[in-house]
């Protein structure tokens, strides 16, 4: 990548078909689902060529995210325990909790931020990010920041 080069964080719906196969491949070379690239771009049905034409430039958010610090934001419903089962979930996955920011219930809802170390987490940030999304009173939630 050159010095001007820009990188930008996308919605895997909005990828073509040919980056999500470039993923792909590189998922499955990288979980030993195939031995070689020849394997892998017949198994997503993608031809080589195309694969060569774009794996130097697109890479899954948890490569770049893994080891760092990320500012998640939550907007959770007000309700007993909803905070507390946020955080054994970061805990359980040991993401190591830096800072936590709590407003005060409005209509009831509460804004919260949190940020997380990821050096130890056993995870990635989506799997994370998954995990609490599914918790009953969560509302929405955001990586912020970096």
């Amino acid at each position: 990548m050159g010095e001007d080069s820009k990188l930008y964080i996308i919605r895997e719906e909005i990828l073509s078909d040919a980056l999500k196969k470039t993923l792909k491949v590189k998922e499955l070379i990288e979980t030993g689902e195939a031995k070689t690239v020849n394997d892998a771009v017949k198994k997503v049905g993608m031809s080589r060529s195309a694969f060569y034409k774009y794996r130097d430039y697109i890479f899954p958010y948890s490569k770049f995210s893994k080891g760092k610090i990320i500012t998640l934001s939550l907007l959770l419903e007000h309700m007993p325990g909803i905070l507390s089962s946020i955080l054994d979930i970061i805990a359980s996955l040991r993401g190591n909790v830096i800072t936590i920011n709590q407003s005060m219930p409005s209509l009831g809802v509460a804004s919260v931020s949190i940020s997380v170390d990821t050096q130890y987490m056993e995870v990635n940030i989506e799997s994370l990010i998954k995990k609490i999304e599914a918790e009953h009173g969560v509302r929405k939630i955001e990586i912020l920041g970096e």
